[in-house]
């Protein structure tokens, strides 16, 4: 609570004691840091989209092949 009451300025005073220099020092650390995961959220991006690419091709084809199997065993009991 003390540190989100305005009245306290108890958040203030912790960024201006412990945050703000620590933040400056680690700057370039930092944003290498959220590069660094930028690339590998895009990589991650591109391999779930492959995954489900490839899913929906195999599903497609096993759908095409039970409606085709389908059709087949209809054709094959009106032919009986």
């Amino acid at each position: 609570m003390w540190a989100m009451l305005p009245q306290t300025k108890g958040a203030k005073f912790l960024y201006d004691n412990f945050l703000k220099d620590f933040l400056k020092e680690n700057e370039t650390r930092i944003d290498a840091a959220v590069e660094q995961a930028k690339k590998s959220a895009s990589v991650i991006a591109s391999e779930a989209v492959a995954a489900g690419a490839d899913l929906t091709a195999s599903g497609v084809a096993a759908a095409a092949e039970y409606a085709n199997s389908d059709a087949k065993d209809s054709t094959d009991k009106k032919d009986e």
